[in-house]
């Protein structure tokens, strides 16, 4: 069995204690993700958020817009998976089983990550990036004209605020 193939595993079979690992190694305390507790594949963003250093509601948000948590949803352009990675970029990011939900999100957080990185911390232009691609939002220096991207962009930071808000309601009540 290949290394990636069983790390997946691995994390997706054990994803809770490997976050209770993390949270006691890494200085946090063990209620560290009690805002994501309730959320579908909650372990696996929390474990992709620290690995990726992204924050755990983005990539909440992400998702939801992306697939609504189904990780097995297909788009009509070929993009699988919960954070819908396209062909290119699955095998730029070598992903082995795109349906495979740790593999997915850590695949999609990363390359997500690598967009922030890319447009200068820019989470908008990332988002942009992430659903018209890179050179596209290069080429309109800024978010393209295209009314999908303009709505997703809008969509996602929408997400985002309100997984940030419950996120941060429930840090406070822990």
């Amino acid at each position: 069995m290949n290394s990636c193939r069983y790390k997946g595993m691995l994390a997706s079979l054990g994803g809770a204690v490997l976050m209770y690992f993390i949270c006691l190694h890494g200085g946090l305390s063990v209620q560290c993700s009690a805002g994501i507790k309730d959320i579908k594949f909650s372990d696996e963003i929390f474990l992709a958020s620290k690995i990726h250093d992204l924050d755990p509601a983005l990539i909440t948000a992400v998702i939801h817009a992306e697939s609504n948590f189904k990780h097995r949803a297909i788009s009509f352009a070929g993009a699988k998976g919960l954070m819908q990675i396209n062909p290119p970029t699955q095998r730029y990011l070598r992903v082995k089983n795109v349906y495979d939900p740790f593999e997915n999100i850590s695949a999609g957080t990363k390359y997500l990550k690598e967009l922030i990185d890319a447009f200068d911390g820019d989470v908008i232009l990332a988002l942009a990036a992430y659903n018209a691609g890179p050179g596209t939002v290069r080429k309109y220096n800024g978010i393209p004209p295209y009314q999908e991207t303009r709505k997703y962009v809008k969509k996602v930071m929408a997400f985002f605020h309100q997984y940030k808000q419950s996120f941060i309601s429930a840090t406070l009540a822990s």
